[in-house]
């Protein structure tokens, strides 16, 4: 099975690197540590499993899926990743992406998702899959109103609360500002929300902001933008 690493970290990267060459049933075809670098190599390389990071820079992991997958449909896509959320993992799930293994458990356990995808089934890393199935089983529905959003989105989430602009929100969690309206867009997805002003309030009423307002503005004298607005100026839309 053929198999193409992207991921960011030299170190990580070196250590999957070093995983598949005790495994002699795979062969590694290509990494880089950008997803849009990784495209011309699923075009030409036509890899069998792509190992990817959530985080990455530019593009992150669950964005680039459904892109891969369209280039490549025959292609399976583990999320490698240190996030353990249950949200994290639904997104990853509903991208298309074919497994989801952490990166703090051992090198065993990356080799036993790769042969789980090579067999053409589903990964799920153990200590995930069970809260996924105690979740599933709780009758209950959460009283956190932010437990919809993945650990990156209550950043974002914070952020844009607080008014940052767009490359203030980016440069604050070093990634890029597409990468950030990708998180507002699900955000506001999540929680069923469309403008700022919105947000702002939801913010307020979970007591996340000062006072009720951010940087000195109040929700209702904000303009009513959506994330898809793309004038790169302000984060959430402020």
């Amino acid at each position: 099975m053929k198999v193409l690493l992207i991921e960011d970290h030299p170190l990580f990267r070196a250590g999957m690197r070093q995983a598949l060459a005790e495994a002699p049933e795979f062969q590694l075809v290509g990494e880089c540590s950008r997803a849009r670098d990784a495209f011309p190599m699923i075009d030409n390389q036509e890899a069998d499993i792509v190992v990817m990071d959530v985080s990455l820079p530019g593009m992150d992991g669950v964005v680039a899926t459904p892109e891969i997958l369209r280039r490549s449909p025959r292609c399976r896509v583990l999320i490698f990743t240190v996030f353990d959320q249950i949200s994290d993992v639904l997104d990853a799930l509903a991208a298309g992406a074919s497994g989801y293994a952490l990166k703090t458990d051992d090198a065993a356990s990356f080799l036993t998702a790769l042969r789980a995808l090579a067999r053409g089934e589903r990964y799920i890393a153990p200590r995930v899959a069970e809260r996924m199935e105690a979740h599933r089983h709780r009758r209950e529905p959460p009283t956190d109103l932010l437990s919809v959003l993945s650990n990156r989105e209550r950043e974002v989430f914070r952020l844009a609360a607080e008014c940052l602009l767009t490359r203030e929100i980016a440069r604050e969690l070093c990634i890029s500002r597409k990468t950030v309206d990708t998180h507002l867009y699900r955000i506001h997805r999540k929680l069923g929300i469309r403008t700022t002003a919105e947000l702002v309030r939801l913010a307020t009423g979970l007591g996340l902001t000062h006072n009720g307002r951010t940087r000195g503005s109040s929700p209702e004298n904000m303009p009513q933008n959506t994330p898809d607005d793309r004038d790169g100026a302000r984060g959430a839309s402020c």
